[in-house]
């Protein structure tokens, strides 16, 4: 047995990338997007033909991004979407824009604008996730549109004020960022890790029902120890790391937390929440930029 198949057997494996090929090849339970990986996507093989005919069809009176108004973007977002999900068993988390993050009423507005271009593109809403960076903003966003029926992945989890919160309104799921917190805080054991555990052991103690997806890793044993979260997304670069090893042994996962000062998690939390949102949004950025040179070059 490889590793993968290990995982399989203990979580649903969600794909962080849009990588349209490997997709394909692969039976993935969901898939986690963000502009890096939209970009990236993009620039590669894979799209070409899609993006060309899709480009050629595009109305010069349209905007090209927008935070209310239909965009470009936002087609062509839901366009890729529609394009992956057939090959996806579970649910797909689209991510709204990151300059939006803090703006309650813009991340509502974005939000139904990406349900309503689903049911266009027909795409089932219970097949969607709206991924929202962990502001106070985009959680209360998020319970507000839980209403509506409308479901979302809580992203950039860095402290247990922003777990209780999404606990406490009922959120669907939450992305904690292992690999972030791990490069963040020194300790003996796995500090994001072990945040992790911290979160599991909370929830099952007050029998919250929102789901845990683990991100963000940097390296296989990170994974491998949180195999008992309800998803993992992985990124490409670990995917053939865990076709290739095999075990023939089985795994004893250790689920309780090593007790160590969460409270130190709150100080930095808030410069990583920061900082993940302005790094999505540089990437926001070149994609639209990107755009913006394939439309003009295209159409000559």
């Amino acid at each position: 047995m490889n590793l993968l198949s290990f995982l399989k057997k203990k979580s649903k494996i969600s794909i962080d990338s849009a990588d349209l090929n490997l997709i394909k090849k692969y039976n993935f339970d969901s898939l986690t997007s963000n502009p890096t990986l939209i970009l990236n996507a993009l620039l590669s093989k894979s799209y070409n033909f899609i993006l060309k005919n899709f480009l050629l069809n595009f109305n010069k009176k349209i905007l090209l991004d927008s935070d209310e108004n239909i965009s470009f973007y936002d087609k062509l977002l839901i366009f890729i979407v529609c394009n992956l999900i057939k090959f996806i068993k579970d649910k797909i988390s689209i991510e709204i824009p990151a300059r939006i993050s803090y703006n309650y009423n813009k991340i509502i507005i974005y939000s139904k604008k990406i349900v309503y271009l689903c049911d266009l593109f027909g795409i089932n809403k219970d097949k969607i996730l709206i991924k929202i960076p962990a502001t106070d903003s985009g959680i209360k966003a998020a319970s507000k549109l839980k209403l509506s029926n409308i479901n979302s992945n809580i992203t950039l989890i860095f402290d247990m004020n922003q777990v209780k919160k999404c606990f406490d309104y009922g959120i669907y799921i939450i992305s904690p960022f292992v690999g972030r917190i791990s490069d963040s805080i020194n300790c003996y054991y796995d500090s994001g890790v072990n945040f992790v555990k911290n979160i599991f052991y909370y929830k099952e103690s007050f029998n919250f029902k929102t789901k845990i997806m683990a991100a963000s890793f940097r390296n296989l044993n990170q994974i491998i120890n949180l195999s008992f979260c309800d998803y993992i997304t992985i990124s490409p670069i670990f995917f053939d790391k865990l076709i290739n090893k095999k075990i023939n042994f089985n795994i004893l996962i250790k689920k309780n937390p090593i007790n160590y000062n969460l409270n130190y998690l709150n100080t930095i939390s808030s410069k990583l929440l920061l900082n993940g949102i302005i790094q999505f949004e540089k990437d926001h950025n070149k994609l639209i930029n990107l755009l913006s040179f394939l439309i003009n070059n295209i159409k000559n």
